[in-house]
């Protein structure tokens, strides 16, 4: 079964490890773990970054059924769970 949530977390190597951590608190804190995630090296993958319009890192994109969405407050775990549309438990 694919999972509900597909994620792409753009990051550089600085970014990578706090990105990482300020994502798993939003979704573990939830007991959630039915999502997908992909990450992206924007120094690596430069026109992946671009394809996304990523200005910043790091960037969490959903790819929402209606559409992809760009969050690019990572560390702020609230922000991320309403732009998942995960409620707090």
């Amino acid at each position: 079964m694919p999972a509900r949530y597909k994620l792409s977390l753009y990051v550089t190597p600085d970014s990578s490890g706090k990105a990482l951590a300020w994502l798993y608190k939003a979704l573990s804190e939830l007991r959630y773990n039915d999502y997908e995630l992909a990450m992206i090296d924007v120094l690596q993958e430069p026109e992946k970054a671009k394809q996304a319009n990523i200005v910043g890192t790091p960037s969490l994109v959903y790819h929402a059924p209606g559409g992809d969405v760009l969050i690019q407050s990572v560390s702020d775990t609230d922000a991320v769970r309403k732009a998942l549309g995960i409620e707090n438990a």
